[in-house]
């Protein structure tokens, strides 16, 4: 199970959504991330709490016209994007 690291927080800036790194720990403005449509579709679960990959690519296969394989390597990708920049935890 994954989850958010405290800190990070959605916000719509000129109609863009961005995660935004708040509070002492989490200074660094770099580390801004701007969400896509399904990117932010995954962040919505992601705030209800612990998530899996399986659950996630779920999400993508109900949501959108894409094949498991294709959400799989989607998600394994943007776990890699949230893992490197410090926004999830294992």
């Amino acid at each position: 199970m994954m989850q958010i690291k405290q800190g990070f927080k959605l916000k719509e800036v000129c109609g863009e959504r961005i995660l935004v790194p708040m509070g002492e720990n989490n200074v660094d403005f770099s580390k801004l991330i701007a969400l896509n449509d399904s990117s932010y579709l995954l962040w919505r679960r992601m705030e209800k709490g612990p998530f899996t990959t399986e659950e996630l690519v779920n999400i993508l296969c109900e949501e959108y016209d894409v094949t498991p394989d294709v959400a799989v390597k989607d998600v394994e990708n943007l776990i890699k994007q949230y893992r490197s920049e410090g926004v999830i935890t294992d």
